[in-house]
């Protein structure tokens, strides 16, 4: 569960203090969280070896892992957000490689994995944040309900269940992975 501190912060100064803690810039305003448990670190692993794996055979752009904090801008503001897992198109990287703190590129795909305390409302508000600062999918999987909710860059959610397929992403065009295979 995260919890918010008060004082409000740019995203330097943020960098600055917080790179490499367990917090997240939301509009300014730092929340710290608590690390995840164990069926979330579970799902999220499965989802990133299954896009490693399929990236492994392509080269077709470069997977994130948990905790790497994304510069997001949109309208409301600037924040520091840390998906489960991100992928970044191949030719949006620049020719010296990804930068060592925050990075200012904003992912074409974004997974975000719900934690047992997360509400419905909070996780919905991430996706819109990060669709709102130029993400064009967002994969919200809940291993308690067992799905994968996909919202498009428009804003559309549809939800898949076990008995579903994922199938490709921004970049991914091949990429096909059963929803039952994420769940333990």
């Amino acid at each position: 569960m995260s919890h918010a501190v008060q004082e409000r912060l740019s995203v330097a100064e943020f960098e600055r203090r917080y790179l490499g803690k367990r917090a997240e810039l939301w509009r300014g305003e730092v929340r710290e969280y608590m690390p995840t448990g164990a069926r979330h670190g579970q799902t999220t692993a499965r989802i990133t070896v299954r896009l490693g794996a399929y990236l492994m055979g392509a080269d077709e752009g470069e997977l994130l892992a948990a905790e790497t904090g994304f510069v997001i801008r949109t309208p409301a503001g600037e924040s520091v957000l840390a998906p489960d897992v991100a992928f970044i198109r191949r030719e949006r990287i620049p020719e010296g490689g990804l930068p060592s703190g925050f990075c200012p590129i904003v992912p074409d795909l974004v997974v975000e994995v719900v934690s047992p305390h997360d509400t419905a409302r909070a996780v919905h508000e991430k996706a819109r944040e990060w669709l709102a600062g130029g993400v064009q999918v967002v994969w919200v999987v809940d291993p308690q309900q067992r799905t994968v909710t996909v919202w498009d860059s428009h804003g559309q959610a549809q939800t898949l269940t076990e008995r579903d397929t994922l199938y490709g992403a921004p970049g991914l065009p091949n990429l096909q992975i059963p929803v039952r295979e994420l769940f333990g």
